[in-house]
């Protein structure tokens, strides 16, 4: 069977950081989180912000994103149009590699247009429970009230050290081609295949170096990836959504076991597999390199991620 899909899961470290913030609780900027059954809780950033790190890449990498339409600025048109959301992209898939990757939902009369994203991302769920940290911060009045000695209003951050892991699944067979749906009734398009190439380079290479989040002012993060799994598959399965994890009695370690139990339980879907890490940077590093026939430097991997996406298109 020919390859529809590919996986890219990743694990990156936050040494100290909140990069994506819930509610805040009166002068707390709090993490968001999601409690478990035993009633402790993980930390995670959403599938959305991951999203929006990736179109900030892409603008660092030279690709025009597609700009945000705002019908309110236009009392009439919004009331005639009937519109269902307030804000959308150009909803130009063929012009604009985030409208191609990660659809878009315009639902006005008169041009209604759909697009599932072909790239699928979930949120990027911690691996150790939240231990209620929080960084004092505050708010300098020297400039103000002209002394300093008057001090500023203080404020609080909830922050973590955590691993994350972030799962994407890219299909394949749905990248630079849109129908009828997707382009208001016109004719379907497919792009060239060089024009699909392009864009999933650009998207590995924009996970590669992956950069974002909030409070990066004063708490800065790195969140690009230092573990990564690839698989080309003939079946769209995320089969390492909930199987790439931190060994739980061993901290700094990679839960190789649970990881090489996927690959088993996968074989017959799996067409191609790569392993990537960073030299010295996981405790169990000489069990990483021990445990996988494909494992390599995560740059290297990332090389050969970007040929293998290129031999599905051009042969």
């Amino acid at each position: 069977m020919d390859s529809n899909c590919v996986n890219i899961t990743f694990l990156f470290k936050m040494s100290i950081g909140n990069a994506n913030s819930g509610f805040n609780e009166d002068n707390i900027s709090t993490l968001k989180k999601i409690t478990l059954p035993d009633g402790s809780s993980l930390p995670y950033i959403s599938g959305q912000a991951i999203r929006r790190y990736i179109r900030d890449k892409f603008v660092e990498l030279g690709q025009e994103i597609s700009p945000l339409q705002d019908p309110r600025s236009d009392e009439q048109k919004i009331k005639e149009a009937k519109t269902k959301n307030p804000d959308f992209t150009e909803c130009d898939p063929v012009a604009y590699i985030d409208d191609d990757l990660f659809g878009y939902m315009r639902a006005v009369k008169g041009d209604t247009r759909k697009r599932t994203s072909s790239v699928r991302v979930a949120s990027a769920i911690g691996m150790y429970p939240f231990q209620n940290d929080r960084d004092l911060g505050t708010r300098s009045s020297q400039q103000t009230r002209v002394k300093a000695d008057a001090g500023g209003s203080m404020f609080e951050t909830e922050i973590t050290h955590n691993y994350f892991c972030v799962n994407t699944l890219i299909e394949l067979d749905r990248v630079g081609k849109f129908d009828a749906l997707e382009l208001n009734g016109k004719e379907g398009v497919e792009l060239e295949p060089e024009t699909k190439v392009k864009r999933l380079h650009t998207l590995v290479t924009a996970i590669e170096h992956l950069w974002g989040g909030g409070k990066q002012s004063r708490l800065l993060t790195d969140i690009s990836p230092k573990f990564i799994v690839y698989t080309k598959q003939t079946a769209k399965r995320p089969i390492f959504l909930e199987t790439l994890r931190m060994k739980p009695d061993q901290l700094d370690s990679v839960d190789i076991n649970l990881l090489k139990s996927s690959f088993d339980a996968n074989e017959s879907i799996v067409q191609k597999a790569y392993v990537g890490y960073l030299p010295g940077f996981f405790a169990n590093d000489k069990e990483i390199k021990e445990s996988f026939d494909d494992v390599l430097p995560i740059n290297e991997c990332f090389n050969l991620i970007r040929k293998d996406i290129s031999s599905v298109y051009i042969r």
